[in-house]
């Protein structure tokens, strides 16, 4: 019996995995990418004093200030507390496009804040910084990047069914449309469960064993070089799952773009506008 259920969970999981792969890889694509530009950008863009009396800059150094002088088990409630909650957040709130929205934001602040430990300790510094990100940010990251994949792949398909919907009228919507809800949803569960799971266990690691692994990146600069290395392999192989249907569904989106563009409509478009739509209000800080 617990073989066969675990037969199960494993089939289960690996199918929600394998038909969120797609948004995945781009959610995964697009935060790297991110990361680097805003680390260009900052770094280009101010000179040492400019930086540092950035508004944002300055938030960013009160916050260190209220964590650093917790303990490990202080800080590991914290994280479960802080993490946890923007996890829920990405759950209940897929319509609006938030997860994938905030994870790039994110990523936009991994930019300033691996500037500021550059400008402030140096290159080795910095190095060390963006290792220790991936100590624990190899669970936590991960989780929030399959959080921020099924979210989105969520709310572009029900868009899409909703925009069908209106278009052809509630009574079109096919048996076969409502058991792909149905399997959406549950591969969305799925997915929400293991993203959970990765980020809570994530936080008395980046607690109690990123502090010491940041000793010894530092002793070891050609160490952390080479973890960075096994990361982006990691992430790598990630991508290469889901690279090419992500292709095409981006020539897809491309598609309909060229289309809403030239004041041509069909049903996918509602489901394009809305992220425009949110991603702009996120990024704006404006409530959705």
């Amino acid at each position: 019996m617990f073989s066969e259920t675990m037969g199960s969970l494993k089939h289960a999981l690996t199918g929600a995995l394998g038909r969120n792969a797609p948004a995945i890889s781009f959610i995964i694509l697009a935060f790297l990418i991110v990361t680097v530009l805003s680390t260009a950008y900052f770094l280009l863009a101010f000179n040492r004093e400019q930086f540092l009396n950035l508004p944002q800059v300055k938030e960013y150094d009160n916050l260190l200030e209220n964590v650093t002088g917790m303990d490990e088990w202080s800080r590991t409630k914290f994280y479960w507390s802080n993490n946890l909650r923007i996890a829920g957040l990405y759950a209940i709130s897929f319509p609006f496009y938030t997860g994938a929205a905030s994870l790039l934001m994110t990523s936009h602040q991994i930019g300033l804040a691996a500037v500021y430990n550059y400008h402030l300790y140096g290159p080795l510094v910095l190095l060390n910084f963006i290792s220790i990100i991936f100590v624990h940010g190899i669970l936590e990251l991960t989780g929030a990047l399959i959080l921020g994949g099924a979210s989105l792949r969520l709310a572009w398909k029900l868009w899409g069914y909703l925009g069908h919907a209106l278009t052809a009228g509630w009574g079109k919507v096919t048996r076969k449309r409502k058991a792909a809800i149905r399997q959406h949803l549950t591969d969305y569960l799925i997915l929400i469960a293991l993203g959970s799971l990765l980020i809570a266990l994530a936080a008395p690691v980046e607690a109690y064993l990123s502090p010491s692994a940041s000793v010894l990146f530092l002793i070891s600069p050609t160490l952390a070089i080479l973890f960075l290395a096994s990361v982006l392999l990691f992430y790598a192989a990630i991508i290469r799952v889901g690279f090419r249907p992500m292709l095409r569904r981006a020539s897809s989106v491309l598609e309909d773009l060229g289309e809403l563009a030239s004041g041509r409509w069909k049903p996918s478009h509602l489901s394009l506008l809305m992220f425009l739509l949110f991603s702009l209000l996120t990024w704006l800080g404006l409530p959705v």
